[in-house]
């Protein structure tokens, strides 16, 4: 029978090479040489891991020349450098310590951390993207042989935050966009850990995204017809979402501001929409004007109550004023299952194609570009012009230009 002592690491190792998966340890040698008895006039226990902020190996010493038998101090030596290397194999760094105190706690509770302390200053829709990516990282890491309550934060290393992006990379369903969205959220929470004294520098940091060149916008204006289509059918099945529609194609309002909008909001008189500070995206409070053609089917809501939203949730898809706030989603949801398939419309129109639409239209109909960038609250008149060569009309002013000498 061997006298070899069998740690944690030899059967987490010999696991994960009978199961085939990635076992998570530093770099032998490069980040960390195991522990070893030193015996002489001194004993002690020494191992080398790397220095955070230099990177070379530092030996780090721990006596044990207290225990005055040599055989119990031998035995004490032993289970000291099993109980050393099995730390260090999980990423255990006594140096970061010092630099990141709570880099020995465990990743997926650390993650979690980061989670609740979004909760309060997010916004809905932003809170389910944290929870979202938050939740792909921790499979990611379970499926390469971590477990809850067993993966340091130490542990992930910067090769593995590259190997983990190499995998988003390689999933046929993510596009280019949603590679950047990935990696950006990635650095927003290990920058936390990082703030928060988990570890001392975010493993993210420095990779690129993918250059804009290679995200292609799966959306487009709707033509005349499509339109014609969109109102025949609303204005007969739900002419509360028609409304919904026109503030984003007429309004040029963005839907998580439609859907926080209340009565009071709306001006009948004066035929303005207020968007908020609180509510509004960019923290700007602006007015909308109402088109004439449009006042009809605002002035068909029930705007009684100023409190109520002017588009509540309701569970029949009404979308009628109410108390109970709607979701962005919904709205999406409505188009998609409803919408798309009895007006059949392709993918690439969606919701957000209304107010492309309504801005390449309103230019394409002689609106000043300026009163059209205040509508659609744009942040300069480059913005808005961008949309100006959308219109697949040709223009009659152009036609009737003679430039030929």
């Amino acid at each position: 029978m061997s006298n070899r002592f069998f740690s944690l690491y030899d059967a987490l190792r010999e696991l994960c090479k009978e199961k085939k998966m990635m076992f998570f340890k530093p770099t032998l040698g490069l980040e960390y040489i195991p522990a070893k008895i030193s015996k002489g006039k001194e004993w002690y226990v020494y191992f080398y891991v790397a220095d955070p902020t230099s990177g070379a190996l530092v030996r780090v010493r721990k006596k044990i020349n207290r225990i005055k038998n040599l055989k119990e101090r031998l035995k004490a030596g032993r289970q000291m450098v099993i109980s050393l290397n099995e730390r260090l194999a999980l990423g255990w760094n006594p140096l970061t310590e010092k630099i990141a105190p709570k880099g020995g706690a465990d990743l997926f509770e650390a993650v979690d951390a980061y989670i609740k302390s979004r909760e309060k200053s997010s916004e809905y829709n932003s809170f389910r993207c944290y929870l979202s990516f938050a939740a792909k990282l921790k499979a990611w890491i379970s499926a390469h042989g971590a477990r809850p309550g067993k993966f340091p934060v130490m542990s992930f290393t910067r090769q593995l935050a590259i190997e983990y992006m190499n995998d988003i990379e390689r999933d046929e369903k993510i596009g280019a966009q949603t590679y950047n969205n990935y990696l950006r959220q990635n650095k927003l929470i290990f920058s936390w850990l990082k703030e928060k004294g988990y570890i001392p520098d975010n493993p993210f940091d420095g990779m690129k995204g993918k250059s804009k060149r290679s995200i292609k916008k799966i959306r487009r204006n709707m033509t005349d017809d499509e339109m014609s289509r969109l109102f025949a059918f609303l204005k007969e099945i739900n002419p509360n979402y028609l409304a919904l529609c026109l503030m984003c194609y007429c309004c040029l309002i963005r839907p998580k501001e439609i859907a926080l909008l209340k009565c009071e909001d709306i001006d009948l008189q004066k035929q303005t929409v207020h968007i908020r500070a609180d509510i509004a995206k960019n923290d700007n409070e602006s007015y909308r004007t109402i088109p004439d053609d449009m006042m009809p089917f605002i002035s068909a809501l029930d705007l009684s109550d100023p409190k109520a939203y002017v588009f509540s949730d309701t569970p029949d898809w009404s979308f009628r004023p109410g108390k109970k706030q709607l979701k962005t989603q919904y709205i999406a949801r409505y188009w998609g299952d409803v919408v798309r398939k009895e007006c059949g419309f392709p993918m690439e129109l969606k919701f957000y194609s209304l107010k492309d639409s309504g801005i390449t239209n309103m230019l394409g109909s002689g609106v000043p570009v300026s009163f059209v960038k205040q509508q659609a609250d744009h942040s300069s008149l480059a913005m808005t012009s961008i949309y100006l060569g959308k219109s697949p009309n040709a223009s009659e002013e152009l036609k009737k230009t003679h430039i030929i000498k």
